[in-house]
């Protein structure tokens, strides 16, 4: 019995088989029922590759794209996050300069450090890694140096939010009539992904640590985003068959090896797609952090 192929009204192509009971291949009953690894690497590989063609002609107008990072005090996780961009960014030809803080830095002396990189032509974003002692404020930042997009009228949108935007394309799913869910509400993922997905016109549901019937509302759910950064968030009790999962929370263990909301092999039984933890949805955060670099050049 042959595929079908069919593009549907919004460009997705659809594959058309016979039910897995009538297929006497066992080769090809194995693909369709094995789970997919998404391989977050390899769409910000490509992602990089573009950027670094975008640098390219930039530079030839004199224009090196610039990313100025603001670390406060010494937190293991950001130290990690921030040598990621620094990778990312040295592929690309851009420049990165880190300002490294003692957490006991004044208002008034972050304030300055802040000024400083806004009113410098030649400092096109602005990150302050978090987190952040309580105390400082981040507001300043100039609106077409804010790359992170978390201020209030950033021309910019959230990276964490393109990069779950790529992971959907990269596997060719629509989302259209799907029940998202998203995992967390959080200032710097749960909450603008729920934005962002809100602004392409769809709904999805949040679920925080107040929400009633989690169990059933997981269960029902055809995509769940988790940003907890929590052990077993997610299980194979409580997904349904065919449930695609994305895993923006991370975690370390005992022996600080990085892990995602949800243990791989326990819901791989149920997920014919899901990001892995490395490699998963950090390295396409980290691209579309740069993609907003490249874009603020030019703003």
């Amino acid at each position: 019995m042959l595929t079908k192929l069919a593009v549907n009204a919004f460009g997705v192509i659809e594959f058309s088989l016979p039910p897995l009971n009538t297929l006497s291949n066992p080769h090809v009953n194995a693909i369709l029922t094995k789970p997919m690894l998404i391989d977050g690497k390899a769409i910000a590989d490509t992602i990089l590759e573009t950027l670094k063609v975008d640098v390219s002609h930039l530079k030839t107008s004199g224009i090196t794209p610039t990313l100025a990072v603001i670390l406060v005090g010494d937190d293991p996780a950001s130290l990690a996050y921030i040598k990621q961009k620094q990778k990312a960014a040295e592929i690309i030809g851009a420049r990165i300069i880190l300002s490294h803080q003692s957490s006991s830095i004044s208002k008034d002396d972050f304030k300055k450090l802040i000024l400083q990189y806004n009113d410098d032509p030649n400092i096109h974003g602005i990150i302050i890694q978090r987190p952040i002692p309580n105390n400082l404020d981040t507001t300043i930042v100039k609106l077409k140096k804010d790359i992170d997009g978390f201020l209030p009228n950033s021309p910019f949108k959230v990276p964490v939010a393109l990069a779950v935007d790529e992971i959907l394309k990269s596997i060719h799913i629509s989302l259209v009539n799907k029940n998202i869910v998203i995992i967390g509400r959080g200032e710097t993922a749960g909450k603008p992904i729920a934005e962002h997905l809100t602004k392409m016109g769809y709904a999805p549901i949040i679920i925080h640590s107040q929400t009633p019937n989690t169990k059933e509302i997981m269960q029902s759910a055809d995509i769940i985003i988790s940003c907890v950064g929590k052990k077993r968030v997610i299980t194979s009790e409580n997904i349904k068959q065919g449930v695609i999962l994305i895993s923006v929370g991370i975690w370390r263990d005992t022996e600080g090896k990085l892990h995602g909301d949800y243990d791989e092999k326990d819901i791989e039984i149920k997920a014919p797609w899901y990001t892995p933890t490395p490699k998963g949805v950090g390295p396409v955060n980290v691209a579309c952090l740069m993609q907003n670099l490249i874009h603020s050049c030019t703003v």
